[in-house]
């Protein structure tokens, strides 16, 4: 049964924080524990995991927001499940930033957390809602209102991320599959595998492919694909779609052709694709090379704010997928996810990784204007101008309205007679004058007309890009980078501690979340520390005019004395003038 957890807000006789000294006190609330109680703790929205738990009058549920804010911290810090078990019972500031204020109080267990995740897991398996999507963008959204942050102008950026598995063979990976299928088959099948099969069933497969030659590895290849056909047949006959038979189909329709006759066939390396299955621990990690270097597993994509004005800049968008995935594909996405949330995107600053059609049709559809650091392909090549020297007038929709030639001719577009092409008549006088002409010009001489200038959408869609190319453009692009890197920081070498999409995404959240964690709490002590200094600055100034009219004040008050004291001496000397004179 689902109940919401207001613990925090009832302090007990054995609170913590009412326990310790007042310094201890300020510098606990000053601390990432303090901002994450605030700012995270406080505003996870419980009630959207209310479907996780049974509806029937049962044993309420552990709190939701210690569950979800536990594993955010895990990740954040890069903990293992028996550190965050140590860390709520022993850490003051862990207890703390988890509202575990009661020292009495018991803390949720390690099964706890296990079944908490499963429970994740399924739902986003049934709904396709990922629940920690939510609370990263509930508490962010949260946090960007209360600071008046601007949105408008973000940076992005994407980085790979290695799966927690092995960096096998080919030989080694239908191994692990060949031996998974037979731990599927009844027990009694299974002995006459390891009877029959024993050098492919019963040894750990890097133990047999160490063992072999380079000679004698095809071969083995070739026999584990007809066993693993032989397997599949037997797997069929039990009747239950496993998931090793599924695993077992996969690996034969991936790394052999199965030919007519029951024969097979040991696909070439180049046959097979890079969203083949890389670990039968993690049938969602894919291949990629990149700047020569090999990754099995995730891409993930950060968008931060970066408009100047904002007092801290926070990360806004994470998205994780298969290392396929375009980084235009991420980029329509991070913009599709920002539109639910009610963040209009007008400025987006990115590398040349993000330029395309996908990224550029996206922001079109929602009024983002991209500016890369660089563009995919090089610079326009030969004697003429690139299309950048001319100068693009475009409607709000996007469509060329106008040319300006680079000497300062202005003319408009009309479209050609096939879809997507356009052309320009300029001056011919002009033209003629110019030294340019047909030479470093594009324009080109017309017997019948004036002279044209004929260019393509596309070419004038990546003129317009490499206009906006600027050394401050990519300045401001460069700190995201090292928002990559705080965000990756908890995971050593870029390797994730799970397997699997799902949890990449919860871990890589709870990372991204707690970096914004701690911007927020060096912005928030810089806040105190200047506040203290002006109330400084400003207890010198009252004072030193309090003693200048303190100073006025007595110089005042001894000119009063001394005028009454001379009103008094003439007052006594006339009253002894008008005194008469005895005898």
């Amino acid at each position: 049964m689902f109940r919401k957890n207001n613990q925090h807000q009832q302090p007990s006789f054995f609170n913590s924080d009412l326990l310790m000294p007042d310094r201890m006190r300020q510098q606990l609330h000053g601390s990432w524990a303090g901002v994450f109680r605030t700012e995270v703790f406080m505003h996870i929205p419980e009630e959207r995991f209310a479907g996780l738990y049974s509806e029937t009058d049962s044993r309420p549920n552990a709190p939701v927001n210690v569950l979800v804010g536990g594993d955010m911290l895990k990740d954040g810090f890069g903990w293992s499940d028996e550190e965050l078990e140590r860390h709520l019972q022993f850490d003051l500031q862990t207890r703390y930033a988890l509202g575990l204020d009661d020292l009495s109080q018991n803390v949720p267990t390690l099964r706890t957390f296990q079944n908490h995740r499963r429970r994740v897991r399924e739902h986003a398996e049934r709904t396709g809602e990922n629940l920690y999507e939510v609370v990263f963008a509930v508490v962010t959204d949260e946090q960007i209102e209360k600071l008046k942050l601007k949105v408008a102008w973000q940076r992005m950026d994407s980085t790979q991320l290695l799966s927690n598995i092995a960096m096998g063979s080919r030989l080694e990976l239908v191994l692990h599959v060949l031996q998974r299928g037979v731990a599927a088959l009844p027990e009694a099948r299974q002995a006459i595998w390891r009877q029959e099969q024993a050098a492919y069933v019963v040894k750990q497969p890097r133990h047999i492919y160490y063992g072999l030659k380079n000679e004698e590895v095809p071969g083995y290849l070739q026999q584990t694909g007809e066993l693993l056909l032989t397997l599949l047949s037997e797997l069929e006959a039990e009747g239950e779609a496993t998931e090793a038979r599924a695993l077992v189909e996969r690996v034969l329709r991936e790394q052999y052709q199965v030919e007519a006759g029951e024969t097979i066939r040991l696909r070439e390396p180049k046959e097979v694709g890079a969203d083949s299955l890389q670990s039968p621990h993690d049938a969602e990690a894919t291949y990629r090379e990149k700047n020569g270097e090999r990754y099995r597993g995730y891409v993930t994509n950060i968008s931060e704010t970066c408009d100047p004005e904002n007092p801290v800049q926070l990360i806004i968008s994470v998205q994780t997928a298969s290392n396929q995935t375009d980084d235009g594909q991420l980029l329509a996405q991070s913009l599709v996810e920002q539109a639910e949330r009610g963040h209009q995107v007008d400025k987006m600053t990115v590398d040349g990784g993000y330029t395309g059609s996908k990224s550029e049709e996206a922001c079109d559809a929602h009024g983002t204007e991209l500016h890369p650091s660089r563009l995919r392909g090089g610079k326009s090549q030969g004697k003429h101008w690139g299309w950048e020297q001319y100068s693009w007038q475009l409607t709000d929709d996007g469509i060329p309205e106008q040319v300006g030639c680079p000497q300062g001719q202005l003319t408009i577009l009309e479209p050609g007679h096939q879809e997507g092409r356009w052309l320009a008549r300029l001056d011919p006088d002009v033209c003629a004058a110019c030294p340019f002409f047909q030479k470093e010009c594009r324009v080109e001489p017309r017997k019948r007309s004036d002279p044209t200038l004929l260019v393509n959408t596309r070419a004038i869609q990546v003129a317009v890009l490499r206009q906006r190319i600027t050394a401050a453009n990519n300045g401001v692009r460069a700190g995201v980078e090292a928002t990559v890197r705080s965000v990756k920081n908890p995971f050593a070498a870029g390797k994730l501690p799970v397997r699997g999409l799902l949890r990449s995404q919860m871990v890589v959240l709870g990372s991204a979340l707690l970096v914004n964690v701690h911007r927020l709490t060096h912005y928030y002590l810089e806040q105190a520390s200047q506040l203290a200094e002006n109330m400084s600055g400003a207890f010198i100034l009252s004072l030193f005019w309090s003693l200048i009219a303190l100073l006025i004040a007595v110089f005042r008050r001894r000119d009063v004395v001394f005028e009454q004291r001379l009103v008094f001496q003439a007052d006594a000397a006339d009253y002894v003038v008008a005194q008469p004179v005895n005898g």
